[in-house]
């Protein structure tokens, strides 16, 4: 999180949470509390100041995924992918396709029982309850310990919870990021701003904030049955934030 006092952006990895902390660098007339790539906000520092604006980012999940797959395949160290090469020690490595192995990187990934190959954090959540990139986001749109991810008993509680106790008064998605944000601060964001008219024109003027995976392009190589499991895993961030269903 990237906490200004007066508003706080919560930073959801692979959002365009780089841009945005960025952006606001430049723009911003105070200088930042605190800043935590991707960590939670406390329930002290929630409590603490309840006038603080929260807004936080989303991405379409199966845009993300594809962003994740390709994060390995360029980056052999990156975190997920040493621990599936060792427990592909065999030579059957996940990524040796290259971008044509998503579908059964995406297949094995999308298991619950396969949360491991994340982070330990998530794991130790109900994971089967809901997908990566709907931990990805609740863990930084609710406020609190960790802990607090893992006492969900039904889907219905997590929405509750999330209505209830969830920061977000804002949602930028990263489809439409420039407009979303151009917008927030037409709304809301303008008198923490130092030039709020500058910083609008150059959301507006500029190309629009593009990540090199398309929703498209991924559907394209996925069979329906693949696409309705990432519904279905990721079904809060289809229900709750309206994104469009694949099939």
């Amino acid at each position: 999180m990237l906490d200004y006092g007066s508003f706080c952006y919560l930073d959801v990895q692979k959002t365009g949470s780089s841009f945005i902390v960025d952006f606001l660098g430049r723009h911003a007339s105070e200088e930042p509390v605190k800043f935590v790539k991707h960590r939670r906000v406390s329930f002290k520092r929630a409590k603490q100041d309840q006038a603080t604006f929260y807004f936080i980012t989303a991405r379409d999940p199966l845009d993300q995924y594809k962003s994740l797959y390709y994060f390995g395949l360029t980056k052999t160290g990156s975190p997920i992918r040493r621990r599936l090469d060792a427990h592909f020690s065999g030579g059957d490595s996940l990524y040796a396709d290259g971008p044509a192995g998503f579908p059964k990187w995406l297949e094995f990934m999308l298991d619950p029982q396969n949360a491991h190959f994340y982070e330990a954090p998530y794991a130790d959540t109900h994971s089967g309850m809901f997908g990566y990139m709907t931990y990805r986001y609740l863990t930084l749109a609710l406020p609190g310990k960790h802990k607090e991810l893992n006492g969900f008993k039904d889907r219905d509680q997590v929405v509750r919870r999330y209505k209830n106790k969830g920061l977000p008064q804002a949602v930028i998605r990263n489809e439409s990021l420039n407009a979303d944000l151009a917008d927030l601060i037409k709304s809301h964001l303008g008198p923490y701003l130092s030039d709020a008219v500058a910083a609008v024109n150059e959301l507006i003027t500029s190309d629009a904030r593009v990540n090199a995976s398309n929703r498209s392009e991924a559907k394209d190589v996925l069979s329906d049955d693949l696409l309705r499991a990432v519904q279905e895993r990721e079904w809060f961030l289809f229900q709750q934030l309206g994104y469009p269903a694949y099939v």
